[in-house]
């Protein structure tokens, strides 16, 4: 599984630069003393785990994590990257874009360490077996709307056409069977449900004229406005509590590597500070991920998640009981079992416990 691309972080050109000016002034370790070398490389490396407050556990520990969607949704886990908190953490991420449910199917086989993912799709998972646990969110509540070709003008005009999704068992299901519900359609007999892959393949599938209808979410409701899609409803507006965007992890990875999953949750928690904070910043790191490059488009998305984010990312209980009451038909064993099971908050506990959130929100 690759990523589509891996362009260098602020930090990292930083220290590019660093290096050719070095190289520049013909400097070379080979020029260095046997004797320097050796007494003053422990020194350097001390040093720096002293400066940037590096914890020893986990000081360049390699980790691989998973975004589900390119939506400003996923903003959390670019911003930590970006901003440099998780190698202030001392922790060396790749974050690769895998669709959807995808993302936690990787997570499970241990392609990748963390999944930054919906609750749907954990939620999923963990009802067919999975041991794996959500251990931060940034996004509570369902957001997106059903957007529609132009000669569609109400709901109803939907019966005998298709409308897309991501793929099976992801939010952008959810979100339409919601939709569904609310206008007194029938999946498959009334509208017919096609996959399409990832969420900006929906608008283009609207755009073409393979499908009728289409969830869609920021930046991706920007573009359908500007192909002359019709918005036929707008799902936030119900104000439906829902674990949407969350950080899940294996229990056994939780366990072995549990002081690198904690520095990951505080690098995550000062990335939404960020993001909600620095404006500018922000909008950068979406342009590169969302690989849009439209100022329009980015600042309808930093608006709309900015006023919508986890100033502490904490998951919702509630939330992912709503899954769980909304896969019971389907499976019925999501009606015995506790939403408590599928979280583990003893992280965020410890790091609120110590204050780190109320120093962070300080100003």
């Amino acid at each position: 599984m690759n990523s589509f691309f891996r362009p260098q972080t602020l930090l990292e050109d930083r220290q590019y630069n660093a290096l050719s000016l070095r190289e520049s002034k013909g400097l070379s370790i080979s020029h260095w003393r046997r004797g320097r070398l050796f007494f003053r490389k422990p020194l350097v490396i001390a040093l720096t785990v002293i400066l940037l407050g590096f914890s020893a556990k986990v000081f360049a520990e390699p980790i691989k994590l998973g975004y589900a969607a390119l939506s400003g949704a996923q903003v959390a886990s670019w911003m930590a990257k970006e901003g440099g908190y998780l190698s202030k953490y001392g922790i060396q991420a790749d974050l690769i874009y895998i669709p959807a449910v995808a993302a936690t199917q990787a997570l499970i086989a241990g392609e990748i360490q963390l999944a930054q993912v919906t609750g749907v799709s954990t939620s999923g998972a963990i009802l067919a077996g999975a041991d794996v646990r959500i251990v931060a969110s940034s996004l509570n509540r369902i957001v997106g709307s059903i957007y529609a070709r132009p000669e569609i003008k109400s709901p109803e005009d939907l019966k005998g056409k298709k409308i897309g999704i991501s793929r099976f068992g992801a939010l952008s299901e959810t979100a339409v069977g919601i939709f569904l519900e609310r206008f007194g359609l029938k999946r498959g007999t009334d509208v017919a449900i096609i996959q399409l892959g990832g969420l900006p393949e929906i608008v283009t599938a609207m755009e073409k004229g393979s499908i009728e209808a289409g969830f869609a979410s920021p930046p991706n409701t920007s573009r359908a406005k500007r192909l002359g899609m019709k918005e036929l409803f707008d799902i936030d507006t119900l104000g439906i509590e829902l674990q949407q965007t969350c950080i899940t992890v294996t229990t056994r990875y939780l366990r072995e590597r549990r002081a690198v999953v904690k520095s990951f949750v505080q690098a995550y928690a000062e990335g939404l500070h960020r993001f909600v904070t620095d404006r500018d910043f922000s909008l950068r790191v979406m342009k590169k991920y969302l690989r849009v490059d439209d100022k329009e488009m980015l600042d309808d998305t930093y608006g709309f998640y900015s006023a919508r984010v986890q100033k502490i990312p904490h998951p919702t209980l509630k939330g992912i009981k709503f899954i769980l009451d909304s896969l019971a038909e389907s499976q019925p064993r999501a009606r015995k079992v506790a939403p408590e099971s599928f979280v583990d908050l003893s992280l965020l506990q410890e790091i609120d416990q110590s204050g780190f959130f109320k120093q962070l929100w300080k100003n």
